[in-house]
This record gives C-alpha cells, structure tokens and sequence, in this order.
C-alpha cells in the first residue's frame, strides 16, 4: 500500500489542477519522505508540482485508489488537505510530466478528464467552503 498526501488548494472557489502529458487534470499529490508529517509532505508536493506556497486550512480525509504500474495493480492512500494560497507562481513540475497548472472553475469540473476519487474530494472541499 502506498500512502500519499495532497492539497485541494482553492482560491475564489476556482481549484488548482495540473494537466499531465496524457490530457488528464489532476490535484498535487506525491510521496511522503522518511523524516516528514503528512501534512508536510503535502505542502511540499503542492510547491513543488505546482509551484504553490500554502496554509493547509483543514484535513479533508482519506481516499482509497487502485492503478496498475507496469502490469502490475498498486494501492494507494491519499490524504487530502484544504489548502489557501499564500505565496509562490504557478508553475508545472515538467519532468514529473505535467504540461499546465491552472485555478480551475467549480463550473468547469465535471467537464475536465479528472479521477473520480479526486473529484469527489474536490467537490467536499468546495462544500465546506461554501
């Protein structure tokens, strides 16, 4: 099982999302290094896909996902944080593959190739900001 952490940074109810190489927007997510918190490792995968300084404003739970990496099907557990924006320029983290990073509109979400474990984390963070 892979434990991750990742950030649903809003802004104007607009949500940060990066377009990988494949044409699917996804939230900033990642590993989480030996001597950091989840929390920390969740700010750090924002600022370094995204480009993004934050303030984690609340926990919004866990997500449970499967993928399949070279054949093989992984678990994975993602721990989401509300975040805000307090500093930094977007910017795409390239070499992990992502081509664009963006404040999306709530509007425009459904229409978007996103995971559907994703958006549903993103439509709770929209709700508890409303």
């Amino acid at each position: 099982m892979i434990i991750s952490a990742g950030g649903v940074v809003l802004k104007e109810r607009r949500v940060l999302l990066l377009k990988t190489h494949r044409g699917r927007w996804v939230l900033p997510k990642g590993h989480v290094e030996p001597d950091e918190s989840l929390r920390q490792a969740a700010l750090r995968e924002v600022y370094e896909e995204a480009g993004v300084e934050a303030r984690i404003q609340r926990r919004l739970g866990w997500k449970f996902f499967q993928f399949y990496l070279q054949g093989n099907i992984q678990s994975k557990r993602v721990l989401w944080f509300l975040m805000k924006q307090i500093g930094g320029e977007l910017q795409p983290l390239r070499r992990e593959g992502f081509i664009d990073v963006a404040y999306m509109p709530e509007h425009k979400l459904k229409e978007l190739n996103m995971h559907a474990s994703e958006l549903s984390i993103v439509q709770k963070a929209l709700r508890q900001e409303a």
